[in-house]
């Protein structure tokens, strides 16, 4: 019998496989106990956690015959077992390469042929996103009106760019990624199964790598059964793939608050000399920054350095991540970037920082020219680190929440991807003489929803936004000179995730958004006294003068 991969092998075949998605699988078991079934659902959510394979067992649990008795497919009645081969009533589609108008025409014209041998005909689209625009109009009244037998089940990677025309039409869930441990414990299944004699700190390492997708993790672990035989460690792990242990990860976080300056150039070094990914290297130093504040609030977990020192490490690794896309050389990109974060933070080690990046820069052979943007660059970021004044910023929440409103009235895709186009170069700007400082400021956050006069940007923490709301009047004239007046709206990404969820309900209840009417400034400045007495009273029964 041919090898089949591990990640097909260990696929889920019924909901009781299902790890971490645990409130979608209540919900769509009691749709179908209770015979409750929709003609439309979208599933959402980072690849390789289980979206396509949660539509299948849909698709065969609708069918079976014996579902009722234990809440779960039996794999033994004759629906379950013509869905495990390839029934004809099951139709897959991808709409990656069958994205155009004609393929959806002709989905339409086979609809209302009806089943061949199970009760429903279930059509699952994967990556629906991708889809043309004359492609969804054309699903649209099929999506609305399809026939009593038929189900669809929409896939998708990129939720908002799914016209919303679509998402009103279906039930949606959002899949969670798998947690590390939850990824620990199957692996360590597979691996026990199949007999793969693997070191637990290398399953730990899988499991950060893959990032919450499950079958990623899967896949690494085929690869490295398939390099060797004999016991898998970290150290052939780190030899085939190119990357750096956790171990390691958590000694350079240290080395940078320590300001141990040979420290980072040799790992970094190491990063390049071995060939490794700076992208994934760079990416894992921000999510183990991000767990230490996380932990710090809630655990009361330990944390180098202050918060502060912390949330803005994050920021000078994504805008380290920002410039490796089109980096010449990425080795000098990650040493100027982490270096010029330590210059900031300690005037001890500015002599050898000056020094090293003179060096660097007559290495590279870099022009006149280029000296004299790093300098600006350097200066720029100085001052972005200054404080604005010793007031603080009082944010009008009742405005807050009308400009949100009243993005989501008004959002639309094609304008949201036109914007997206210029966000994408903002990096362009860095050097501008009046822009540069609200361009750096804005290349951390992300635009999540645009309308035709507002605008809804994330960002990972409280400190970017006030510094945004800071200089708000420059950052909305910039956002005027790249592509037209509009007011923006700052949202923490879980802020965010809340404002997605409670728009989507809404539009399930047919609640419909129009636009308000503002009141008042979204931000304005209030001292310390006129903060205690808003504190004290209330903002409704304070009248600042």
């Amino acid at each position: 019998m041919a090898y089949q991969a591990l990640y097909r092998k260990y696929r889920p075949s019924r909901f009781a496989d299902f790890i971490d998605q645990d409130n979608i699988k209540k919900i769509i078991v009691n749709s179908i106990t209770n015979n409750k079934i929709s003609h439309a659902y979208l599933f959402a959510g980072p690849r390789g956690i289980g979206k396509t394979s949660m539509a299948k067992i849909f698709a065969k649990a609708i069918n079976c015959s014996d579902f009722s008795k234990n809440n779960d497919v039996c794999d033994k009645c004759d629906s379950c077992l013509e869905a495990n081969n390839n029934s004809v009533d099951i139709i897959e589609i991808d709409a990656a390469s069958n994205n155009g108008v004609d393929q959806i025409r002709d989905l339409k014209n086979k609809i209302s042929i009806v089943p061949s041998n199970l009760k429903y005909k279930v059509y699952i689209i994967d990556e629906v996103h991708m889809l043309t625009n004359s492609a969804f109009n054309a699903l649209l009244k099929t999506l609305e009106e399809p026939p009593s037998y038929v189900v669809f089940i929409l896939a998708t990677t990129e939720f908002y760019e799914v016209p919303e025309t679509i998402v009103s039409r279906c039930q949606c869930f959002n899949f969670n990624r798998i947690s590390i441990e939850s990824m620990k414990k199957r692996l360590r299944f597979i691996a026990d199964q199949e007999k793969i004699d693997i070191d637990d700190d290398v399953i730990l390492e899988i499991a950060h790598f893959a990032n919450g997708g499950l079958r990623d993790a899967i896949g690494m672990l085929d690869k490295l059964n398939s390099f060797t035989n004999d016991k898998i460690t970290i150290d052939i792990y780190k030899s085939i793939n190119g990357m750096i242990s956790q171990e390691e990860i958590v000694k350079f976080y240290e080395y940078i608050f320590n300001k141990n300056i040979n420290a980072i150039l040799d790992m970094v070094n190491k990063v390049s000399e071995q060939g490794y990914d700076f992208k994934n290297f760079i990416e894992r130093i921000m999510l183990l920054v991000r767990d230490k504040i996380v932990d710090f609030y809630t655990k009361k977990g330990e944390i180098t350095g202050d918060v502060s020192k912390n949330v803005e490490l994050v920021s000078v690794l994504n805008e380290t991540l920002n410039k490796l896309k089109d980096a010449v050389n990425p080795l000098v990109i990650v040493q100027i970037y982490l270096l010029n974060y330590i210059e900031k933070s300690s005037k001890e080690t500015k002599d050898d920082l000056s020094n090293f990046i003179s060096q660097e820069i007559k290495k590279e052979q870099i022009d006149e020219k280029s000296v004299t943007k790093v300098e600006k660059k350097n200066e720029i970021v100085e001052k972005k680190t200054n404080k604005v004044d010793n007031n603080k910023l009082y944010v009008n929440e009742e405005n807050k929440k009308i400009r949100v409103n009243n993005a989501m009235a008004t959002a639309n895709i094609s304008i949201k991807k036109e914007l997206s186009k210029k966000w994408e170069k903002i990096s362009d700007y860095f050097m501008d003489d009046k822009f540069g400082k609200v361009a750096q400021l804005l290349s951390d956050t992300n635009p999540m929803v645009v309308g035709t006069n507002y605008l809804i940007l994330t960002a990972s923490s409280d400190g970017l936004i006030n510094n945004i709301y800071s200089n708000l009047n420059d950052v909305e004239r910039f956002i005027s000179s790249i592509y037209h007046d509009i007011s923006i709206v700052l949202l923490q990404d879980d802020e965010f995730e809340n404002v997605k969820k409670k728009y989507i309900e809404d539009k399930k209840n047919n609640i419909i958004y129009h636009e308000i009417e503002e009141c008042g400034k979204l931000v304005s400045e209030q001292n310390d006294l006129a903060e205690q007495a808003i504190d004290l009273f209330g903002k409704d029964l304070v009248d600042i003068e």
